[in-house]
């Protein structure tokens, strides 16, 4: 379900989001410093700084419901998959070099002063794997809130 240019987006220099929400539908958002998809199971796992989880811990716990948007600042370009949560567990010492590859990235490649992204804390860390069900575009303009076909991204 997941096109292959999708997940090469997602590990590019993209910023991300996780969106939850509560029992009284509240929303709740955490920034995801990194993410690695799984093209083979469908599989989508962000990773969220512990300084960031608590809410969204809860409210996955309570309904498991998954958003996870990313973004590329330069262009807009942007998606959002959408899903049910698979896996909630602490980030390994490979997940945690994917997210300074990311910062890096970040720092490298955007007109913005490296503290913008570099003074983020990102560690300790928790990897949230969700199954994706639905991919939507982002990217501001018409197609903007699109669902995606993956038959026809093939």
């Amino acid at each position: 379900m997941i096109p292959e240019r999708l997940a090469d987006f997602v590990h590019g220099a993209v910023i991300g989001w996780i969106g939850t929400r509560d029992a009284r539908l509240r929303p709740d958002l955490a920034w995801a410093f990194g993410a690695r998809v799984s093209i083979a199971s469908d599989e989508v796992t962000a990773y969220v700084a512990d300084v960031e989880i608590d809410r969204a811990r809860s409210n996955l716990a309570h309904n498991g419901v998954v958003a996870y948007t990313v973004v590329a600042p330069l262009t807009h370009e942007s998606y959002q998959f959408k899903g049910k949560l698979v896996s909630v567990r602490p980030t390994t010492d490979e997940e945690r070099a994917v997210q300074d590859i990311l910062i890096s990235k970040l720092v490298s490649q955007l007109p913005f002063p490296p503290e913008l992204f570099g003074g983020f804390i990102t560690t300790p860390s928790t990897a949230l794997t969700f199954k994706v069900e639905q991919v939507f575009v982002q990217t501001p303009g018409p197609g903007a809130g699109r669902q995606l076909d993956p038959s026809a991204e093939a």
